[in-house]
């Protein structure tokens, strides 16, 4: 095929376009453009690109291309997607059809800009966004109830007897009377949308076609008849519908996740998302909805003179598939980490999520965690973590490391920005598994003055309170000793970062501070744990003091004995408790933990993981990913270091018995295999990597007397029998 030249100018022939009043929020418009190629055969290639504030769904001669377009904008940065309709392409007439949304409210997942807008172009067929388009605003679409969901956007309110014959709308053919030229807003770029960015991942991969479902119907005498459609697993998903009708009939739209309990400290609360709400008009009414929501059930409730024809949904979600295999002898376990997984896909956005179904926000303590798990499961995902690091970035003024970024309301939690700076962190996880050195030249300096924002004492770091202290939910939090374990573990960080870049300028102040928290903690220890609350001990709090390397050997043994008898954590920091118990060498314990911890959740009938053990808040929450990495990297075994070129595989079989993973790396593929029985164990290790692979095998993890040794892998497959 001949090589097509893209012009030099992003959008030089583009105009931003809309209806005459760009500012009205809530909007919803069509737009279409018509072109034809009489008896010529269709080009090979089409190569769009396509910008909205706030999201579009764009189709080609009735065929969806593109769902829910647009990514989330920050403050200084909007995104443009690219996609090519080359396949979707007749001989004859041709439409391009485009269904816009226009928020005009902010939230906690994004800011929105003050002003509406769509841009277009595609050089191989010379159309670009102008007053050769025609736009409709749908007037169907009236003021939705409200809602105290925490992201961005509404409900929908749609009266379907005012949207007029829109029926035809695919067809180039359509009578054009309802829509007039597109108003030509601003040329591109302008100082209200700015200079656009590419998109830093693919597009949504959706549901080409409506996923029809046969319901459950049951019927109540004052509700009238409710379907309910069972989903394979919770997913993010458009509700689809045809029903027949008299018109004026009510029909409510919403998932068994629309209402979300707050959590500890918030459980009063309910917050509910965004639902639909449909008046029918009479005899047929098809709705193709463009409302993303989040549930395992779809809820169709409708007075019972609506009569269903289909029902269905569109999945919706971040354009990836599971890159890791995982396979052991437990069933729970493998039910675990399916539902984390499904967790996890799910909380994989615009950012990391803390949760589709309340917020949608990005919490630098919950990203931390997600992000280790999303290098294991979701290895071509990861330049969604990438993002992330670039919104801290650009939101750190002051040298304010913030969550929920971008969004409105940009929070200041200093537990979290310690916790993302530690070396098991967001920044840390980052370092691990890409060993992207470049980033780190430009960021170090913010991130060092952000850790100088706390004051010393004579007793560690002064407690830092920000926009809120936060350190976990439920009960006997010991925020001192948290936040100065967190403290330490970053400047740990930090200063090997600054080795690493060769930038030494702050050494000198990480080691005094490094120093005095280490006496501060030395302090702390009453012959049994850490503790300033009186003989109270803090799972969480001593956790992370074991992560910092800072317990002398004959205490190790306290430690662990105390960290498998309190369970203060809630599943936030869990992941820091069985951590730590593997740094004690008692994996045995962290998986006895994990089991009596977990129990609950592997026995209920959810496909995701939520928020507390007890069942309280969210049901799908994404620091619950942490199963992932607790399954492969504390469980399996597997260190990786240092952008994935150092690997040490530990077995150790009395926390797993047969066990299997298969992981896809920066430096290539890693398959890990361990079959055990109490006379003979296989470890098999396929290295298709770069990296060093290193097998360390010792006496109390194997089970029998073995010789204690490390071996250097070769490339290949390794076969040992021990």
């Amino acid at each position: 095929m001949e090589k097509i030249e893209e012009p030099t100018i992003l959008f030089g022939n583009s105009k931003w376009i809309w209806t005459a009043d760009p500012l009205k929020k809530n909007s919803n418009i069509i737009l279409r453009r018509t072109f034809s190629f009489g008896t010529n055969k269709p080009p090979q290639r089409a190569f769009c690109r396509a910008a909205c504030e706030s999201h579009y769904y764009l189709f080609v001669n009735g065929n969806a291309v593109v769902w829910e377009g647009g990514l989330n904008r920050s403050k200084e940065k909007a995104y443009y997607d690219e996609f090519d309709i080359a396949k979707f392409l007749v001989k004859g007439d041709n439409v391009i059809v485009v269904f816009c949304q226009y928020f005009g409210n902010d939230g906690r997942d994004l800011v929105c800009s003050k002003r509406a807008g769509f841009i277009f172009e595609c050089n191989d067929l010379e159309i670009y966004s102008d007053t050769s388009f025609t736009v409709f605003e749908n007037p169907a679409f009236k003021a939705p109830n409200s809602t105290n969901c925490c992201y961005a956007g509404y409900g929908v309110n749609y009266e379907a007897a005012l949207e007029g014959p829109l029926q035809n709308v695919h067809d180039p053919a359509y009578n054009l009377v309802q829509f007039a030229h597109a108003t030509e807003i601003a040329e591109y770029p302008d100082d209200v949308m700015g200079h656009l960015t590419l998109r830093p991942f693919p597009l949504n991969k959706f549901s080409e076609q409506p996923v029809i479902v046969k319901p459950k119907k049951s019927t109540d005498q004052f509700d009238g008849d409710t379907y309910t459609l069972i989903l394979p697993r919770e997913m993010r998903l458009t509700p689809y519908m045809e029903v027949t009708g008299n018109g004026q009939e009510k029909i409510t739209i919403t998932t068994d996740r629309t209402d979300c309990m707050g959590c500890f400290g918030d459980e009063q609360s309910m917050y509910t998302a965004h639902s639909v709400v449909y008046i029918t008009k009479p005899t047929l009414n098809i709705y193709d909805g463009m409302l993303p929501m989040t549930g395992s059930h779809l809820i169709f409730t409708m007075p019972r003179s609506v009569k269903v024809v289909k029902l269905g949904y569109r999945e919706l979600g971040f354009n990836t598939m599971p890159t890791c295999l995982f396979q052991t002898d437990s069933a729970k376990l493998e039910k675990l980490f399916s539902k984390a997984v499904c967790t996890l896909y799910n909380s994989m956005g615009s950012t990391i999520m803390d949760t589709p179904e309340r917020e949608r926000a990005m919490w630098l303590g919950d990203a931390s965690v997600a992000s280790r798990a999303l290098y294991l499961c979701y290895a071509d995902a990861s330049p969604l973590v990438k993002k992330v690091l670039a919104d801290v970035m650009e939101y750190a003024e002051d040298d304010i490391l913030y969550s929920c970024v971008p969004g409105s309301v940009p929070v200041d939690i200093p537990s979290h920005g310690l916790t993302a700076l530690g070396e098991y962190g967001l920044f840390g996880v980052y370092r691990s598994f890409t060993g992207d050195v470049e980033f780190f030249r430009t960021a170090f300096p913010t991130l060092c003055e952000y850790l100088m924002k706390w004051d010393m004492t004579e007793h560690g770091v002064q407690l830092r309170d920000g926009t809120q202290r936060w350190y976990d939910n439920l009960f006997n939090i010991d925020e001192a000793l948290i936040e100065n374990a967190l403290y330490y573990s970053a400047c740990k960080f930090l200063k090997g970062i600054g080795s690493l870049v060769g930038n030494l300028d702050y050494d000198e102040e990480f080691e005094d501070r490094m120093a005095n928290i280490a006496e501060y903690l030395e302090s702390c220890w009453d012959g049994q744990g850490y503790t300033v609350l009186d003989g109270v001990y803090d799972d969480r709090a001593n956790a992370l003091i074991v992560l910092t390397g800072l317990v002398p050997e004959e205490r190790k043994k306290n430690m662990a004995r105390l960290l498998s008898a309190i369970v203060s954590a809630s599943p936030y920091t869990e992941w820091a408790v069985l951590q730590a118990l593997t740094v004690l060498d008692r994996r045995d314990l962290a998986r006895q933990r994990f089991d009596t911890r977990y129990a609950l959740a592997a026995e209920s009938d959810e496909s995701t993981l939520g928020e507390d053990f007890a069942g309280y808040g969210s049901k799908c929450q994404s620091f619950q990913s942490a199963v992932i990495f607790e399954a492969i990297q504390l469980f399996g075994g597997i260190d990786i270091k240092e952008g994935a070129t150092r690997i040490m595989i530990t077995p150790d079989f009395t926390a797993i018995k047969d066990f299997r993973t298969e992981l896809q790396l920066a430096t290539g593929t890693l398959d890990v295999r361990y079959k055990y029985s109490p006379v003979k164990t296989d470890i098999i290790i396929e290295n298709k990597t770069t990296a060093k692979v290193e097998l360390d095998i010792a006496p109390e993890r194997i089970g029998r007397s073995v010789e204690r040794r490390t071996i250097v892998l070769n490339k290949g497959k390794n076969k040992f029998t021990v």
